[in-house]
């Protein structure tokens, strides 16, 4: 399971701002830590419940939903 949390403020004129509250890799950060310094390209596709670079997963070959168009 990936747990990626993301809280948003709405500001003045509709302007949105997400904030990251929780990585994959588990780091905890603090409540007014800065978050653009926690770099996602620092982390491994696995991180994130993918499959490591240069693997693939096989079952990702078959059709999606079993077949059935939806």
């Amino acid at each position: 399971m990936v747990r990626v949390s993301l809280s948003t403020d709405v500001y003045a004129r509709g302007r949105r701002v997400h904030t990251l509250t929780a990585c994959p890799c588990g780091y905890v950060f603090d409540p007014n830590e800065n978050r653009w310094k926690h770099f996602l390209e620092d982390h491994r596709p696995e991180d994130f419940g993918l499959s490591p670079l240069g693997e693939r997963d096989e079952s990702a070959d078959g059709p999606l939903h079993g077949g059935v168009c939806l």
